[in-house]
């Protein structure tokens, strides 16, 4: 998996692709810790349009920076995202948690 992380602002901006694993998981949870202990990231735009599937750990990895973002009263979107990892989300409901776009 590959990650592109940016700061503008407030906000976060991370574009990945290739599926998200239990080791790209643990890659992205060590990245975004690095950019998480500025105290003045509110928000995180997510572009997923090139993640193919994503396992039960990556699942859990997104719903962490969701609450992440949710405890400092900010936003996490979802700006592009495959057909087939819509499809998975919409299937254990993640699409009613997290905002796509």
């Amino acid at each position: 998996m590959d990650i592109d992380i940016r700061v503008d602002n407030d906000t976060l901006h991370v574009k990945l692709s290739g599926p998200i694993d239990t080791e790209g998981g643990a890659e992205l949870t060590a990245k975004f810790m690095e950019f998480a202990e500025r105290s003045s990231l509110k928000h995180g735009i997510f572009n997923l349009q090139e993640v193919p599937t994503t396992t039960s750990a990556g699942i859990g990895k997104l719903l962490k920076f969701f609450k992440y973002f949710d405890s400092r009263k900010g936003t996490m979107k979802i700006k592009g995202i495959s057909e087939s990892l819509k499809k998975q989300f919409e299937e254990i409901h993640m699409d009613q948690i997290l905002t796509i776009e």
